[in-house]
């Protein structure tokens, strides 16, 4: 099974749904440590396997918070 995002306590995520995620980078060695970034869309797939990844040491990030977005863009 491939490596998936932790999660703050509390989230989880619904199946095919669109959510607007906020993620912190925990890798000590990266100099993005304790920085929070903002993904405005992110797709669940499944609801179990999200990745979120640094840009720059390739490490995953912490999931701190999502919400689903009401309405749900369109898929075309």
């Amino acid at each position: 099974m491939a490596a998936v995002s932790p999660l703050a306590p509390g989230i989880t995520f619904d199946p095919a749904t669109f959510y607007a995620i906020t993620a912190t980078d925990t890798n000590p060695e990266c100099e993005n440590i304790g920085k929070t970034f903002e993904v405005s869309e992110l797709y669940s797939n499944d609801g179990h396997n999200i990745v979120i990844v640094c840009g720059l040491c390739n490490h995953l990030m912490t999931i701190t918070s999502a919400t689903v977005l009401d309405p749900q863009p369109e898929l075309v």
